[in-house]
């Protein structure tokens, strides 16, 4: 158990002990936060933005491009291999993101806004120059300014407002109805013999030290880490193994670089490994493509233990129960100019 979660037993557990409830079904909502309630029109005007490659500097790209929800909600380790940018990390997945606390792998950004704005201005995603230059280039759009007096109750456009769209979009990204959450509800057929066996060793060997909660990836926000407060652990817990040098697991920091901090070498978000059989490649440089191998090598360097080709194959099928139902989504028609791009960024 790491220092970080220790701290966290002992400081909080007493008081809060629902969010540390080990396993938990996926609740039908997510936290929403006070300053940015949901409303239907602002998660279709969210929708609308998500999909709109007119959110790039050069127009080629959309949250999707990274993200895909055709998929696992993740990039399937495109991000890292566009020409336009240089990522050196693998995006996770925004399926059920609403219950973490702390966004990107590092924990850098602090709500689904804050990331979503990050995204927007950072030059090795989407590139946008400005805030004036989102504001121009949405404002020139009089269908967005529709949708916007629709979602706010005027046409203001902002990147603060545009974050707030998104992030409530992202809010009903949520898979429920797996096996698993059948069978913490009282189906206990819901798993097979094997996916049982799985669950057992899963917990018997530690796993869930790291891995409980809502997402398997710690608290939710709420009494016991609020919003903003990371739940991190090391990785590699264990340098040394032979496979740090063969899929590089220890050449990325990871927290360190955002923080400067010596103790958080290595530290990494918790990630979520609801739909995990969805969101290969593994890790945070995307370089491990099995699921069996991420969980012969999580075993190794964050327990020491050599697993055998059966208990592995135990694991794996109960993480495969962990695959929700993802919803439908349509893909929005988006918002037409006639006669000119507002890639030009003009005000019209």
């Amino acid at each position: 158990m790491s220092r970080f979660l220790v701290l966290v037993w002992l400081g909080l557990a007493a008081s809060s002990a629902t969010a540390f409830d080990i396993l938990q079904p996926l609740p039908q909502t997510p936290p929403i936060p006070a300053d940015n309630p949901q409303n239907p029109a602002k998660i279709a005007l969210g929708k609308h933005l998500y999909f709109d490659p007119r959110l790039s500097a050069d127009g080629t790209s959309n949250c999707d491009a990274c993200h895909q929800l055709a998929g696992g909600g993740e990039d399937k380790g495109v991000s890292q291999k566009r020409s336009l940018n240089k990522l050196k990390r693998s995006a996770p997945t925004l399926w059920n993101v609403a219950f973490q606390t702390v966004l990107f792998m590092d924990g850098r950004a602090t709500s689904l806004e804050l990331q979503a704005a990050e995204h927007l201005l950072d030059p090795a995603v989407m590139a946008l120059a400005t805030e004036e230059t989102l504001v121009a280039r949405l404002t020139s759009i009089k269908a967005y300014r529709e949708l916007f007096i629709s979602a706010f109750g005027d046409d203001a456009i902002n990147l603060l407002r545009t974050t707030q769209a998104l992030a409530s979009f992202e809010r009903t990204l949520l898979t429920p109805n797996s096996a698993f959450d059948k069978f913490i509800k009282g189906d206990k057929k819901a798993l097979s013999t094997q996916q049982k066996r799985g669950l057992d060793l899963f917990d018997n060997l530690g796993c869930m030290s790291c891995h409980f909660g809502v997402n398997f990836a710690g608290p939710a926000p709420g009494p016991a880490i609020g919003m903003g407060e990371g739940f991190y652990e090391l990785f590699p817990n264990h340098l040394g193994s032979e496979y740090d040098q063969k899929y590089a697991l220890a050449d990325d920091l990871g927290r360190y670089l955002v923080t400067q901090d010596p103790g958080h070498k290595y530290m990494w978000r918790v990630p979520i490994l609801r739909n995990i059989a969805l969101t290969a490649p593994y890790f945070h440089n995307g370089s491990v493509i099995t699921l069996d191998e991420a969980v012969r090598i999580m075993a190794k360097t964050q327990l020491r233990l050599q697993l055998s080709d059966a208990d592995t194959a135990d694991i794996v099928a109960f993480l495969l129960s962990l695959t929700g139902e993802r919803p439908q989504i349509t893909l929005p028609q988006l918002p037409n100019t006639l006669g000119y791009t507002p890639l030009a960024t003009r005000n019209r």
